[in-house]
């Protein structure tokens, strides 16, 4: 019964991390005011980057950098090993992301390690209720 409880449970979970998977919309081109939005908050807390291209530019289709400046038209990313600087305009850029792991990429983790918990506990209290030689 114990064991039924916990294998619904784990199927319960990552049926509901497979779902919120879907969810998430893919982004093939992001509006002009996201990519600011994303390259203000990577230069506010001094996070790389990684700029998808829509076609290749100096023989790049992904440019990774730190954001040094942005404006209306474009963006300059520096990298940080060489300090080499590439201007990109926004027309050439397809998306662009923060390198790091997602909000809920993080909560999903969080979440699974509780479950775990809570499924190792249980697990430890039946056992110690029951006091059978199997646990």
């Amino acid at each position: 019964m114990l064991y039924k409880a916990i294998s619904l449970a784990l199927v319960a979970v990552l049926l509901h991390g497979s779902i919120a998977a879907q969810d998430q919309p893919q982004s093939p081109a992001q509006t002009v005011a996201k990519m600011q939005q994303v390259l203000h908050k990577a230069q506010e807390k001094d996070k790389a980057v990684t700029a998808t291209l829509k076609k290749k530019i100096d023989n790049q289709k992904k440019v990774s950098g730190k954001v040094s400046d942005i404006s209306d038209t474009g963006f300059v990313l520096t990298e940080p090993k060489t300090g080499a600087t590439k201007k990109l305009a926004y027309e050439d850029v397809q998306q662009v992301k923060q390198k790091g792991m997602s909000k809920g990429a993080k909560i999903l983790i969080v979440s699974l390690v509780v479950v775990g918990a809570v499924i190792g506990i249980g697990f430890a209290a039946a056992c110690s209720a029951e006091g059978g030689p199997h646990c």
